[in-house]
């Protein structure tokens, strides 16, 4: 581990993870830390090809789960409570026991379709994911999301599963002719399971909710398509819905109002909390649910290079204060780079991965409000 400070707010910071290949946590909205916040799982390519492990923030020493190939990353959720990772191979369903390294396949998806990312939770019983056809596209560069508007246009089959683990056994709860993935169980309920059309987000309906007591889905919010973008939505702690969205008065005109939106799952207690300027990326809520992350930091009107910086954020009356806690470097490139912070279950520390030193690595830094570099709004 390396140790240092930020150049800007003197916040400190270390890098856990030594350079060898690269090496990332999966999906900041899915469970990744132990409930003693002793370690976190995490992906590297440091044998070679990109496989599992578990990381321990005491000493930065890390455990290899897994030994195949064609594992989905960013798809894999760990049960906090029992010590048991869950990840796809291929279009198998396995499980890997962190005490023993025993693995086992629980289900496989149908040939022509590729799992999304999986979510547990907060009792071990249940998983949640969904299954996508696999279609063919002739608009993909090398540059990330270059095919999205090309692939949601083609409308691929997906299938939204809940896995029960004490059964072994899988329920359909939806099915459409439309690109579904994020998916997430309610941490608290997980009869409720939130999922998203995935595509550009002023298109799209992205915060939809599926009931297992009856076979209907509703959205959470009342989106104007073309007027409003909402995505990367999350669960709390507590088990609200989280997302971030983005607001204008005619198509073609710039969006200009820009906040968070958090709400029950049953849509009450709706509340919309506005940034001063643009809004951070990839937020996330502290467990004590009193603060935010996000990985670009606006604190400025016209501030040219807010992408290279972790903003930590106050959700007060109907705005949210920012502060500038850190630089993160990352290029942005590919999604392993991308920062996606989340915060360690005791919220003194925020986990992200980033490139800033050529290898993608997984870095902490601090949380200290004071320290933060504020909003000329604040």
């Amino acid at each position: 581990m390396i140790e240092g400070t930020d150049d800007l707010t003197g916040v400190e910071m270390v890098q856990l993870t030594d350079s060898i290949g690269d090496t990332y946590h999966p999906y900041f909205t899915k469970t990744l830390i132990d409930a003693e916040n002793q370690y976190i799982l995490l992906a590297s390519n440091r044998s070679g090809a990109m496989q599992l492990y578990t990381m321990r923030f005491a000493d930065g020493q890390m455990v290899q789960l897994t030994d195949e190939t064609d594992i989905y990353p960013f798809s894999s959720v760990l049960d906090a409570q029992h010590h048991i990772v869950y990840y796809f191979a291929g279009r198998v369903l396995k499980s890997v026991r962190l005490d023993t390294l025993e693995a086992e396949a629980l289900m496989e998806i149908p040939p022509g379709f590729k799992p999304s990312d999986l979510s547990i939770d907060n009792a071990g019983q249940y998983l949640a994911f969904s299954y996508v056809e696999v279609i063919e596209v002739c608009t993909q560069t090398s540059k990330i999301y270059s095919e999205m508007r090309e692939k949601y246009f083609r409308r691929p089959t997906s299938i939204v599963i809940r896995y029960d683990l004490t059964k072994k056994s899988s329920l359909v709860l939806w099915g459409d002719q439309q690109w579904i993935s994020h998916v997430n169980i309610s941490p608290t309920d997980p009869n409720v399971v939130l999922f998203c059309h995935e595509g550009p987000w002023l298109q799209v309906h992205r915060m939809w909710t599926a009931r297992v007591d009856h076979d209907k889905v509703y959205p959470l919010i009342d989106q104007k398509v073309n007027l409003e973008r909402i995505g990367h939505e999350f669960f709390t702690a507590s088990g609200r819905v989280g997302a971030q969205y983005s607001y204008r008065d005619q198509v073609g005109e710039e969006f200009y109002k820009h906040g968070d939106i958090f709400v029950n799952t049953d849509g009450s207690d709706e509340r919309r909390y506005y940034y001063p300027y643009t809004r951070p990326s990839h937020v996330q809520m502290n467990y004590a649910e009193n603060l935010g992350i996000g990985d670009r930091a606006p604190i400025r009107k016209d501030m040219k290079d807010h992408g290279n910086f972790l903003a930590l954020l106050k959700y007060e009356g109907e705005s949210v204060e920012v502060g500038l806690l850190c630089a993160h470097g990352t290029s942005w490139k590919s999604q392993m780079s991308h920062p996606h912070p989340i915060f360690t279950r005791d919220d003194k520390y925020v986990i992200f991965s980033s490139e800033r030193n050529g290898r993608t690595n997984v870095y902490k830094a601090r949380v200290d409000w004071d320290k933060t570099i504020k909003s000329d709004k604040s």
